[in-house]
């Protein structure tokens, strides 16, 4: 019931799509206090608005360049808003970030959300998936934590999901991969076998997680994301949200990977089984539950 009481701030990235889900995920039982819309495709009629104004006493709209996909929005709010966190006033806040395309069916619902980020100070919406028969056949549960040396050697050379993702200039030049972009950066995130990873732009945390990083690194992460739009730069911040807004200092981590290895298992056939950096456990799910992996 505690968290019911906790403030918290929405940040939406804007294009296209209905903002419908936003309400009918969350509900009207938590202390919504303010949200933010940022409308990147040049649509100003928003479809469910009415319906945050209903959610939330303060729902601005803030037009921005279309660049760097969510990763910006969200890296533009925490830039805007870094002087306004107090460790003690409202540190314990949440903000929620999303975006308006949400066309996954499986999601962690919000108590369970707003309560990992609470407790850890992260909170990813999106459920890891084991999408290979193996998974299934040996009982073997997906985790968000993936191997740390995998998930920074990251380099994408494309993307294209939506028609309107245009390649050109998708590659960066100045990073070979994730880490040498992280390092630039400056962040800083526990030295640990493992890491969290949230995919498809859907979390929460905690405002005082975002003192972790100091101001400038926040301001250069959103410089890097206004390269473009549809850009590389973008996919190492999706891979890293989790790890830099986490309350987990090098002890911590390396106390989940303690855990981790005890239940580790490996896919002898990796094809169709998902990504290089995933971490395989063969617990039960409630298991898996209880140790939030």
């Amino acid at each position: 019931e505690e968290i019911k009481t906790v403030d918290i701030s929405i940040v939406v990235s804007y294009c296209d799509k209905s903002l419908s889900w936003i309400v009918e995920y969350i509900g009207k039982d938590f202390s919504v206090k303010d949200i933010a819309i940022y409308s990147k495709c040049g649509n100003s009629d928003i479809e469910g608005l009415q319906q945050l104004k209903e959610l939330a006493p303060i729902v601005d709209v803030i037009t921005l360049p279309n660049v760097g996909r969510c990763d910006h929005t969200f890296a533009y709010w925490i830039k805007e808003h870094y002087k306004s966190i107090d460790q003690e006033m409202n540190g314990n806040d949440i903000v929620m970030f999303l975006k308006d395309n949400m066309r996954y069916r499986d999601t962690y619902g919000i108590d369970h959300v707003l309560t990992q980020a609470s407790n850890s100070g992260f909170g990813c919406l999106i459920p890891i998936g084991c999408p290979c028969d193996q998974c299934r056949e040996d009982g073997l549960h997906a985790t968000n934590q993936q191997r740390r040396d995998l998930v920074l050697r990251t380099k994408k050379k494309t993307y294209h999901r939506e028609e309107r993702d245009d390649g050109t200039g998708f590659v960066s030049d100045k990073y070979a991969n994730l880490g040498e972009w992280k390092e630039d950066m400056g962040f800083i995130i526990p030295e640990s076998e493992t890491m969290p990873v949230c995919y498809r732009g859907l979390f929460a945390a905690q405002k005082k997680q975002i003192l972790n990083q100091s101001e400038g690194t926040w301001m250069k992460m959103e410089t890097s994301l206004s390269r473009g739009n549809n850009i590389e730069e973008g996919h190492y911040a999706e891979r890293i949200w989790g790890a830099i807004l986490s309350d987990v200092d090098n002890e911590t981590a390396r106390a989940v990977d303690e855990v981790l290895s005890h239940y580790a298992a490996s896919i002898s056939n990796g094809v169709g089984c998902g990504f290089k950096a995933m971490k395989y456990v063969k617990i039960s799910p409630e298991v898996k539950s209880s140790i939030a992996l």
